[in-house]
């Protein structure tokens, strides 16, 4: 790992922990926290709303731009966002961190957050596909790809994870869960 410059990128859908573990990671390494979703409404990102999808839409070339203009001054971030592979150059990332989150459990999570049937199908769905481990995999290189599982556990287990994973203490991998080939998937996919 580089002491002088440490780009490190949380993504994963909606509900797995994402801010929440960006938060006390970035206490952590004493770096700078970047929201992509808050960064896209404040700072007026945010061109349109999909009444379908219950989003906004953004200004990709407009935040991509934006975090270039942060990655240029700050030598430890924390990016997060679920379109993070999107915006985040390659050549500036050290570890892409794809947060999970089993989609049986996910689903409790976003219903208890208020999300509408429909929002919580694509969301889960997109879990169930492994959606952001396949964005992820398309924009970086797959030694720079990281899962970590966050399904019942404490985000203080998930820090330290990441921490030992950035350090080098244990090894960054992916491709290990399959939610699709369980049980509770399967009754998941039966019930809607």
């Amino acid at each position: 790992m580089s002491t002088s410059r440490l780009v490190v990128v949380l993504t994963g859908v909606p509900g797995v922990g994402k801010t929440t573990v960006a938060k006390m990671l970035v206490a952590r390494l004493k770096g700078k926290h970047v929201d992509l979703s808050y960064l896209a409404q404040s700072e007026g990102f945010v061109t349109n709303w999909d009444y379908q999808r219950e989003t906004g839409l953004a200004d990709l070339d407009g935040i991509r731009r934006r975090v270039s203009e942060i990655l240029a001054s700050e030598k430890t971030l924390v990016i997060e966002g679920h379109f993070a592979s999107e915006i985040v150059p390659p050549e500036t990332v050290y570890l892409v961190f794809i947060l999970r989150r089993a989609p049986w459990k996910l689903k409790k999570q976003l219903l208890a957050r208020g999300y509408s049937k429909e929002k919580v199908k694509e969301n889960v769905e997109a879990e169930l596909l492994d959606v952001c481990l396949f964005d992820a995999m398309e924009a970086y290189e797959p030694e720079q790809v990281c899962e970590v599982d966050t399904t019942d556990r404490e985000p203080e287990d998930i820090v330290e994870e990441i921490l030992s994973i950035i350090k080098g203490d244990q090894p960054c991998s992916h491709g290990r869960m399959d939610w699709l080939g369980s049980v509770e998937a399967q009754q998941l996919l039966e019930d809607w």
